[in-house]
């Protein structure tokens, strides 16, 4: 594959907006009602914790996959077994956020349809992998600076309708608290382990891994904002109601003579959306590619997003029967499948380098 290779700042950028993804627009941890923002502060930590197993392992193993590297640590078919489920997993998730990007999009431009827009994102997406991991990395690092100017935008038009009232009391549930804190630790920010795929290609890594933890910080502030101000714009109750949050209160704020303002924001919608649908795509396209031992990955980039397309068209027949199994096992299935995945292969490491130490044997493929 041509230009495998990228930047810790393009590493970081890709980081930043796969977790923001459709996210952005979406309500994590909007059980918690008034006290989301402290949810999604709390299930940061799990996404703190995912950040540190991923450059643990890729420093021990140096310029490996984590397919491989799963099979050093854990055997070759345990190994094997545990990325295949995680590649499922990936599956699951590309399928997910394929529907939710049409259904926003759809919702913006009704005279869109399923059979048109899925095909072209994957397509899109296709000639980005084929293109190579340099290409998406260059790409996200183009995406950064417009996204944040329309985050900063929309919260400075939804920040002139805020009522903080909506916000108090704080802590009153913490039943409801918990459990938004799960599900903010599930999704957006478990979804982050995905990037584990693109660490072996990260060529100054040892010297501003730094950069990877400023980025998602501010991917948390972001979120942390975006909670307070939808809470304080459209209240706790609505944004229980509300399929896109963001938008609502968007679409709730008058601008003079200005209607509808949030669609001067579709490209926000757009290409957060759509680069999640990459960067997923493309890791499954890499696991399989080490899975299977294949020589290149460009003879299964397209059967793999044909079959990404038909799995999403009828996984769900429609929005009323996607949204309640979504809200309700996604995020805890992310949570599992993402933190077990790479917290056993960190265990497995730390403890290969506990016996190595015991017993004096030294291995190949362990580095300081």
């Amino acid at each position: 594959m041509q230009n495998t290779y990228l930047s810790t700042w393009q590493f970081s950028c890709m980081l930043f907006l796969t977790l923001l993804g459709n996210a952005i627009s979406l309500a994590p941890a909007g059980g918690a009602g008034r006290d989301a923002w402290i949810a999604h502060l709390l299930g940061s930590l799990v996404g703190l914790f995912l950040i540190y197993a991923m450059l643990r392992i890729q420093k021990a193993f140096p310029g490996e996959s984590i397919v491989k590297i799963s099979e050093i640590c854990l055997g070759k078919w345990v190994g094997k077994i545990f990325s295949l489920m995680f590649i499922l997993l990936l599956f699951y998730a590309v399928a997910l956020y394929l529907f939710d990007l049409c259904i926003l999009l759809r919702t913006i431009f009704p005279f869109l349809t399923d059979f048109v827009l899925r095909p072209l994102l994957i397509l899109t997406a296709a000639y980005g992998i084929y293109k190579g991991t340099t290409v998406v990395g260059r790409l996200s690092e183009l995406a950064v600076p417009v996204i944040l100017l329309f985050i900063f935008a929309s919260f400075a038009i939804i920040s002139s309708a805020a009522n903080l009232n909506f916000l108090q009391p704080v802590l009153s549930d913490w039943r409801k608290l918990a459990g938004g804190a799960i599900n903010a630790a599930g999704w957006p920010y478990a979804r982050i382990a995905v990037m584990v795929f693109f660490l072996p290609f990260v060529t100054d890594l040892k010297e501003k891994s730094h950069l990877i933890y400023i980025w998602y910080y501010i991917g948390v502030i972001i979120f942390l904002t975006r909670a307070i101000l939808i809470l304080a714009v459209i209240g706790p109750e609505y944004v229980l109601l509300a399929r896109f949050p963001l938008y609502a209160a968007i679409r709730s704020v008058a601008l003079a003579d200005f209607q509808r303002v949030e669609l001067f924001f579709t490209l926000l919608w757009l290409v957060s959306g759509f680069i999640i649908v990459l960067v997923n795509y493309f890791a499954i396209i890499l696991a399989l590619k080490d899975s299977l031992n294949l020589p290149r990955i460009r003879p299964i980039i397209l059967p793999v997003g044909l079959f990404l397309v038909v799995i999403s068209l009828f996984m769900y027949t429609s929005d009323i029967e996607y949204f309640p199994i979504q809200s309700r096992i996604a995020s805890y299935l992310y949570l599992l499948g993402n933190l077990f995945y790479l917290t056993i292969i960190l265990a497995a490491l730390k403890l290969g380098r506990q016996t190595q130490h015991k017993t004096g044997d030294v291995s190949p493929f362990y580095h300081k």
